[in-house]
């Protein structure tokens, strides 16, 4: 009876690829069909309609100043007009709570941000289900993410922490490495256990299937080798005061464009090399008061924000051209046919729509990537009052995800229609 069991165990691992433990290398293989993945992108302090929105829809139209650094892009961008967060209170804090969960924006909804919900969705394929960064923060506790019993989830602010979690400078903190070997290693001693109890014939075939994993074990060691070329901070940025009192360089104003160039090649590269497929990207937080010295304005986002004049073009400029570059970051990287942008979706949003309002009518929405599902860039397209809901369920959809309903604030449900071209 025992060896009919084993043989029956035999059977079960291959026919599920041998077992949950080989997930991370079914989907690390990737280059005929790759996965897809998704960036939240969040910029404070909401913006200006007259100076955000595309002029038309459609394809012939014209950036105004804040969005006009995406011109270089805009083939893979989708401008949205007229889409807002439903819900009660127009605040920044309200803003934040409805920006990724789609409810009411009450602090007693405790409802999970998609952000969240999807990285659940996936944390048995990646070795870090959620990839959350922040840009020069003031708090520890600034961000957009929510966790299933709606409490915040801090991102991480230092950049050098976040690839030092991911990429370390060796084997014992390198999540590479440890993918290949915790998992290998696994596999092979309970294999090389169950081999003990079958016989000749599906001895045979087991052998088989080792060799091709041995085979498998060299091409991801190749392709761990492709990930780890890469010459991060490459201006030799440090951190030498850790304490949250301390005014470590992370939180450094003066240094947000460095810092935020070395977040977005920390996200780039995890998703490469498929460690995570949900990245979230915050830029301080609402109600902002960090001076940006290189968007050429003197004014904080939020100070800035109020008077809605030339200095908040210069700020929110400055945020979108960071949002170019992420984009054409992720378009550099061949993937399968095409490129990791093709197989990313990109979601722009923030916690408020006309800054010195403080309204959530009309809000500054932009999609970027999703090629690879159809999603057509160069596009401007005007809705009439429809709920954010719709974008999340879109975003859940393109993850592969069978969701028609996302937060509570979409009484017609379903995903953005129009998008698909």
């Amino acid at each position: 009876m025992s060896q009919v069991n084993e043989r029956r165990k035999f059977l079960k691992w291959v026919a599920a690829g041998f077992g949950a433990a080989m997930l991370p290398y079914g989907n690390m293989a990737f280059a005929a069909d790759p996965p897809r993945r998704v960036i939240f992108v969040y910029f404070p302090d909401g913006m200006r309609p007259e100076h955000w929105h595309p002029s038309t829809t459609g394809t012939n139209f014209v950036l105004p100043r804040m969005t006009a650094p995406l011109e270089r892009v805009r083939q893979h961008c989708v401008f949205l007009g007229g889409i807002d967060m439903k819900g009660s209170g127009s605040t920044h804090e309200g803003g934040v709570l409805k920006l990724l969960t789609g409810a009411d924006g009450r602090a007693s909804d405790k409802a999970v941000s998609l952000d969240y919900y999807l990285a659940q969705s996936f944390k048995t394929q990646t070795v870090r289900p959620h990839l959350n960064l922040n840009i020069v923060p003031v708090w520890d506790s600034a961000g957009v993410t929510f966790d299933a019993n709606g409490l915040r989830v801090a991102p991480e602010p230092n950049p050098l922490a976040a690839f030092e979690s991911l990429f370390g400078a060796n084997a014992a903190d390198n999540f590479l490495v440890q993918r290949r070997l915790s998992v290998m290693s696994a596999s092979l001693n309970e294999l090389n256990a169950l081999r003990n109890n079958l016989g000749s014939v599906e001895q045979a075939k087991l052998d088989t299937h080792l060799e091709s994993l041995r085979e498998l074990e060299q091409k991801l060691n190749a392709n761990a080798g492709v990930c780890a070329a890469w010459n991060f901070n490459p201006t030799g940025f440090k951190v030498t005061r850790t304490g949250f009192w301390s005014n470590p360089e992370y939180r450094d104003a003066s240094k947000m464009g460095l810092i935020s160039s070395l977040q977005m090649d920390i996200a780039v590269h995890a998703l490469a090399c498929d460690l995570t497929r949900v990245v979230t990207l915050t830029w301080g937080h609402a109600v902002n008061e960090a001076v940006i010295a290189e968007s050429g304005s003197g004014q904080t986002c939020h100070q800035a924000s109020h008077g809605g004049g030339e200095d908040f073009i210069k700020v929110k400029a400055w945020y979108t051209e960071q949002l170019a570059k992420l984009i054409e970051q992720l378009a550099s990287v061949p993937e399968g046919s095409g490129t990791l942008l093709d197989n990313t979706l990109i979601f722009v949003g923030s916690d408020l729509a006309n800054g010195g309002w403080h309204n959530h009518t009309d809000m500054p929405f932009i999609l970027a990537g999703g090629n690879s599902a159809g999603i057509s860039g160069g596009r401007s397209l005007r809705f009439n009052g429809t709920p954010h809901n719709k974008i999340l369920v879109s975003m859940a959809q393109f993850m592969g995800l069978n969701l028609n309903q996302f937060g509570t604030q979409d009484t017609n449900p379903g995903p953005l229609p129009g998008l698909i071209a």
